[in-house]
């Protein structure tokens, strides 16, 4: 596989994780409200202050290597503070990176040292939106609400769109182009999607997202699942002493 090929497809994976993940579902039930609840769900999703988004991607390419990634992330709006740590299957070295304080701070591959590099303001408001992927998707399918279907399922709503939709195509394809070029030879298809949501609180629970893509005339299947957890819930987010003594 071709290196550049191997860097888009890193960047696909964590623009997916950190941006937008979603898969498909079955016939839903016709008495709920499918625009009342997605909206509760937004309001819920604006009113978030903290929590912890744990990320699984996976990236099969025909004929080649299988990708895996993981990327968990703990992040505090107010004061605005965030540790992600990013790995990949079958390698032991992680990536982690801390911002507090207007300051990043990101270990290296080679020797496990820090660096450091001073955040903008408007740099920390857009790493806000990690937790917000509720609103992202709701933008995308408000305008398509008889082609997406609710359930209830005990204490959750379970949110799904039937397989192939061409406006979720058509959406996977615009944001894989946003992030690789817009004059990148890429097709895509078979995206499907399933979201769970909380009944009592309307938080997000999971999302997963499926697709099928071409990049550079290479097929390959691509599936992320993202869980959230201890919403509002997280405590303080200690940045080590070695990355706050570093020199870098």
């Amino acid at each position: 596989m071709k290196k550049s090929l191997k860097k888009i497809l890193f960047t696909i994976l964590t623009v997916f994780a950190v941006f937008f993940v979603v898969a498909c579902g079955n016939k839903g039930d016709s008495k709920l409200n499918k625009e009342e609840i997605l909206q509760k769900n937004v309001e819920a999703t604006n009113n978030i202050k903290s929590g912890n988004k744990l990320v699984t991607a996976k990236v099969d390419i025909k004929g080649g290597a299988t990708i895996e990634y993981t990327f968990d992330i703990s992040l505090i709006k107010d004061p605005f503070a965030l540790k992600t740590i990013l790995g990949a299957k079958g390698e032991d070295v992680k990536i982690t990176t801390f911002i507090k304080d207007g300051v990043m701070y990101t270990n290296t591959l080679e020797d496990n040292s820090w660096q450091k590099l001073d955040v903008s303001e408007e740099d920390m408001n857009k790493f806000k939106i990690i937790l917000n992927d509720s609103i992202e998707i709701y933008e995308v399918l408000k305008d398509n609400l008889d082609k997406v279907s609710i359930k209830e399922e005990g204490e959750n709503y379970i949110i799904s769109v039937t397989k192939n939709s061409d406006f979720i195509n058509e959406y996977v394809k615009k944001s894989l182009s946003d992030t690789i070029g817009q004059n990148a030879d890429l097709k895509a298809k078979n995206a499907t999607l399933k979201y769970i949501i909380d009944k009592e609180t309307y938080f997000t629970k999971s999302l997963v997202l499926s697709f099928d893509a071409e990049v550079q005339g290479q097929e390959l299947k691509a599936l992320t699942e993202t869980t959230f957890s201890n919403i509002n819930n997280v405590g303080e987010i200690t940045v080590p002493e070695e990355a706050l003594n570093s020199n870098n």
